[in-house]
């Protein structure tokens, strides 16, 4: 029913059709892997709500930014309840990742400022989020320590020089006269050598992915919850252990995007 006139109350299967047709199922690129566990099973009944309620995708989208700073206040919570509410909202982030998608698609009103309003949603909670851990731990810490939350101002910045790293090369792309790759397109191909094994590699221990709102907030939460049986502050831990790792991310993904075919001139 795509190019027939959408109804005012639609129904569940109608939301499917629509807003959830198998190009945007089976993106290998963009889709986060709680969409193939459970948001894309339970958007479609929010998008439904939205659109009967006449929100636009904009303001979902909006809806979805609070919900990603929520999650980052939600770590002033004092004990364990911090990091289980602020895992809870960044899961609910993805939710409405979802369905803002499914409004504009539903509503036919897809444009450039919905992109921009969702880059601001995952940049802004991405980077938020270690930044509020480290000023938890120093208001936690008895004699007010900041270096914790250097720490996490310094985490946060790492977060945001490897998401611009993607956005640097997509850039470049634009700039060249090139065409962007299309978020159905296969991951671009890697040159042989030791970048292309240890990428293999990595997809066993996905630690690249940890920088992201939700695999933030549940890398915390596990960390709590072990140092809450175990007797140490296992939300310190969490941040030291993101804080090391992101370096060695960082450094990854450059050699990644530098030796794969993305940035390759064609006539070369």
């Amino acid at each position: 029913m795509s190019d027939a006139p959408r109804p005012e109350h639609p129904s569940i299967d109608q939301i499917r059709e629509v807003c959830q047709p198998d190009s945007i199922r089976n993106r290998t690129n963009a889709e986060h892997w709680t969409a193939d566990l459970f948001t894309r099973s339970i958007s479609p009944y929010l998008t439904r709500a939205f659109v009967r309620a006449g929100i636009s995708a904009n303001g979902v989208t909006v809806v979805m930014i609070l919900c990603g700073w929520a999650a980052a206040a939600a770590f002033f919570i004092p004990g364990i309840a911090g990091p289980i509410i602020a895992a809870f909202l960044a899961v609910l982030q993805m939710l409405l990742d979802s369905s803002d998608g499914e409004v504009a698609r539903w509503n036919r009103k897809m444009g450039p400022r919905g992109i921009f309003l969702d880059r601001i949603a995952h940049t802004t909670t991405e980077s938020l989020i270690p930044i509020a851990i480290g000023l938890r731990l120093t208001l936690e810490s008895d004699d007010g320590n900041w270096a914790w939350a250097f720490v996490g101002a310094v985490l946060g910045a790492l977060v945001l020089v490897n998401k611009s790293l993607k956005e640097s090369s997509r850039m470049a792309l634009v700039e060249s006269g090139l065409s962007l790759p299309k978020k159905t397109d296969a991951r671009p191909a890697l040159r042989a050598g030791w970048i292309a094994t240890a990428r293999r590699a990595a997809n066993f221990v996905p630690i690249h992915r940890a920088y992201h709102s939700v695999e933030q907030t549940l890398v915390v939460l596990a960390f709590a919850i072990v140092g809450l049986i175990a007797g140490f502050n296992g939300v310190a831990v969490a941040l030291i252990v993101l804080a090391i790792a992101a370096p060695i991310v960082i450094a990854g993904h450059l050699l990644a995007i530098l030796s794969s075919s993305l940035l390759r001139n064609p006539e070369q």
